[in-house]
């Protein structure tokens, strides 16, 4: 054979695998197989396979819908679909033009009312109204490595899913619905609202929540609990919502406008929040502990508590280096932050970031201690309500280096000839000036005190000395 004359074989071989493809539209009244050498198949019109009826779509199928005139083509059974793809070869449905509309087609329909029942999995399923949509929906779905991108609301529920390395991309909602959610190992990204739930019971573990408008919104509150763990929410308007009766715990949170908002009777331990315009908003019993919350535009919110007994409990957190402020006291009752730390060293520059009744007298006061820098030697209480209220807090408005060597030198220019120091035991020290509001503190071992008085009048100041 010549050069030539294979040439032409092989361009009508490779041309005929390059442009096969199977239309499909109208009623499937037999048993069918669309296989992958029939794929892809145009959808030019709404299918509809009948009762007693089986369509088997095999692996690595692509079905792409022609919604160029019409958007309301539906794939409907009344008899059988078997949808499942896998790992290597996911079952591939899209629209044929328009991609990036989320209502090009209706989807897959499901008529149980006449024996229709809809098996899918491993799919990656675009452009639809209503992807999957059961007239009664069963009693557990089950979705395995499947994507869902740019559909209105990909997946509905009623009773029990499980979500195991799946993807959500750019939809309206990502899941929706009434069940026992159990998820892992998934991807949520670019969505308008991720999930928005009523749940039963819901699990979590493992996933990814990023640039999304919001994450995961709770409607109301969990009959049975709410775990989620080993997740990161990066740069998300609203990354948890509502979460309740249950427990967040070893997530990240970086970059979103609120991380956890409205946390009510959930436990939120061992988690890190770093950037995010507010990292928790604790509210009745919520307890919050173990966490890392730094750098934050807004660090801890407490609000929405209307009595003593539902307070929030708050302990053993790093709350560092927040912007605005480290906790706000958006209530009328006072708190004890104690065990808490907040990498400062001085009470002052610790007082300029809790918001409380210093600051607004609608608001309560806060009690907190504090730590060196390395957050595990205690220094020192800050009490400013019950037993020892006041014995430690702010007076004269003193500006002086912190921390001290063997000279405190107050920044003033008023001369001052005098100071109190007190320790941690309550002991008192008396010191003159050297000069230049210098006073020589060299006798006294390194250890937290309290500037007390300046020239008799009340500073009550602490600082460590070295």
């Amino acid at each position: 054979m010549s050069k030539i004359a294979l040439f032409t074989v092989l361009f009508h071989i490779v041309s005929f695998f390059s442009f096969a493809q199977t239309n499909v539209s109208g009623g499937i009244y037999q048993n069918a197989t669309w296989s992958l050498a029939g794929s892809p198949y145009i959808v030019n019109g709404p299918v509809v396979v009948f009762p007693g009826v089986t369509l088997n779509i095999q692996p690595g199928v692509e079905i792409r819908i022609n919604n160029q005139n019409n958007s309301n083509i539906y794939i409907e059974t009344r008899g059988t679909i078997n949808c499942i793809g896998t790992d290597a070869q996911p079952i591939k449905i899209h629209a044929l033009y328009d991609t990036t509309s989320t209502v090009a087609w209706q989807g897959f329909v499901c008529t149980s009312s006449q024996g229709g029942v809809l098996n899918a999995d491993r799919i990656e399923i675009s452009n639809a109204y209503f992807p999957l949509s059961y007239e009664t929906i069963p009693t557990t779905l089950s979705y395995t490595n499947s994507k869902f991108i740019r559909c209105f609301q990909a997946v509905t529920v009623g009773t029990n899913l499980n979500l195991s390395g799946c993807e959500f991309i750019d939809n309206e909602v990502g899941v929706y619905g009434w069940a026992n959610f159990n998820i892992n190992n998934c991807l949520f990204k670019d969505n308008t609202t991720s999930l928005y739930l009523y749940a039963s019971a819901f699990a979590m573990s493992n996933c990814s929540f990023v640039d999304n408008q919001i994450g995961l919104s709770f409607l109301a509150n969990s009959v049975d609990s709410i775990v989620i763990s080993a997740c990161e929410f990066l740069n998300n308007g609203l990354a948890i919502n509502y979460p309740n009766n249950g427990r967040v715990e070893n997530c990240v949170f970086s970059d979103n406008a609120a991380a956890i908002q409205q946390a009510y009777y959930c436990e939120i331990l061992n988690n890190e929040f770093f950037y995010n315009e507010l990292a928790i908003e604790a509210c009745v019993d919520a307890e919050i502990h173990n966490n890392q919350i730094n750098n934050n535009i807004g660090g801890l919110l407490i609000s929405n508590v209307t009595s003593v007994q539902d307070s929030p409990a708050i302990y053993d957190n790093e709350i560092c280096g927040n912007v605005n402020f480290a906790v706000n006291n958006n209530t009328n009752m006072n708190y004890s932050l104690f065990s808490n730390c907040f990498c400062d060293l001085d009470s002052a520059q610790i007082e300029a970031y809790l918001i409380d009744g210093y600051d607004d007298i609608t608001k309560g006061l806060i009690n907190y201690q504090i730590y060196d820098s390395s957050c595990t030697v205690l220094l020192g209480n800050v009490v400013k309500f019950g037993p020892g209220a006041g014995l430690d807090e702010l007076g004269l408005d003193i500006v002086f280096e912190n921390p001290v060597q063997n000279e405190l030198r107050i920044l003033s220019e008023t001369a001052f000839e005098i100071v109190q120091v007190t320790d941690l035991s309550g002991k008192s020290y008396e010191f003159k000036s050297i000069g230049n509001n210098t006073f020589d503190v060299s006798i006294l071992p390194a250890g937290f005190y309290m500037l007390h008085t300046v020239d008799n009048k009340l500073a009550r100041r602490g600082f460590v000395k070295n």
